[in-house]
């Protein structure tokens, strides 16, 4: 009895300390342990000038700012949490936030060569403009994205892999690599090679009809991979930043700084959207973030991606701008000529 007594006083004394521990380590499992989401929020909003180098000076007066989303991932518990109540923030399922990308690593791969391919356009569109030559060569076809109908995921291919090599034969161009497929047929397995990121893969991967044309194909969305160079010794820093939707921003400084014309008039011009190489503007993600980073850096206007057939860039930009009471005005962009013309209508600012 004496000693059922002692652990029951020995337990009302110190079980406010027991479960102050207990917490502690709930706590410390909750904190550390990774979940499989995406969070959203305002990246940034930063000056295009010391980021492009064209070998051509240019005193700008104000500024062309391109603008960033921040994702965070594999978030803790309590970022979730976090993210959830704050309504400049958002937070997806890694899955669709990926597109159901094979995985993270695959996804980023991906991101890095969106990134290299605005850069390609980019130049293009601007070197276009300007009635300028410049050459451009395939130097191989990116898996942009993987069919349902395909078995190549299974057998080790991946979104964001640079396919350089089928069976050993140089295939740096789609059509190469189409016209090579065609040889062959259903069942028929071949031997991809290339590079994914920093490294480089080799897998056999079964060919299969395609369900678009029923030709014989891996069975993936494919993209060039675009080697351009330009008369001009430009460079880009962008190595920090993912996707193509500084893509509009990148070509008005190019055009910029090599007709030694300051497009900013004097403001703070921020915007986003994908650039194709003739010019065309693209619809682009999270730009209700990129209008909250304009805004906390006190930009004059924004340039919204715009098609007559999807709205949704600028019916989002518009409801951001009157729901958070932003500052600033928002203009339609749907072609890379509007955007020149729009600048050099702007009365400069005093």
């Amino acid at each position: 009895m004496q000693m059922k007594n002692s652990r029951s006083h020995w337990f009302r004394r110190y079980w406010p300390s027991i479960l102050i521990g207990v917490l502690i380590v709930l706590f410390v499992i909750a904190y550390m342990k990774p979940l499989p989401y995406m969070l959203y929020g305002a990246g940034t909003a930063e000056s295009v000038h010391p980021r492009v180098e064209t070998g051509h000076k240019l005193d700008e007066k104000g500024e062309l700012m391109f603008t960033t989303v921040s994702t965070y991932s594999n978030p803790n518990i309590f970022s979730v949490i976090y993210a959830r109540i704050n309504k400049r923030m958002e937070v997806r399922p890694v899955a669709e936030a990926t597109g159901g990308a094979t995985n993270l690593k695959a996804y980023r791969n991906l991101l890095a060569w969106m990134r290299d391919s605005s850069e390609a356009n980019a130049l293009i569109a601007a070197y276009t403009a300007m009635n300028k030559p410049i050459d451009v060569k395939e130097q191989g076809v990116i898996v942009y994205s993987l069919l349902a109908e395909s078995q190549a995921r299974d057998n080790g291919l991946q979104e964001g892999d640079i396919i350089t090599k089928a069976d050993g034969k140089e295939t740096l161009s789609v059509k190469t690599l189409s016209e090579y497929f065609q040889t062959k047929k259903v069942g028929d397995t071949v031997v991809l090679e290339g590079t994914r990121g920093d490294e480089t893969f080799k897998t056999s991967v079964p060919l299969i009809k395609m369900p678009s044309d029923n030709r014989i194909g891996v069975g993936f969305i494919n993209q060039p991979v675009l080697k351009v160079t330009p008369p001009d010794p430009v460079k880009f820093d962008f190595a920090d930043t993912g996707g193509p939707s500084a893509g509009l921003m990148m070509t008005l400084e190019i055009i910029a700084q090599l007709t030694g014309e300051d497009l900013t008039r004097g403001y703070k011009i921020a915007g986003t959207g994908t650039i194709s190489a003739d010019g065309t503007v693209g619809l682009i993600g999270g730009i209700n973030y990129k209008l909250m980073a304009a805004d906390r850096e006190k930009a004059d206007y924004f340039l919204v991606p715009f098609n007559d057939k999807n709205s949704s860039n600028w019916d989002l930009a518009q409801q951001t701008v009157k729901d958070l009471k932003l500052d600033l005005k928002l203009v339609k962009i749907s072609k890379l000529q509007e955007a020149v013309e729009f600048l050099k209508k702007l009365e400069l600012k005093s």
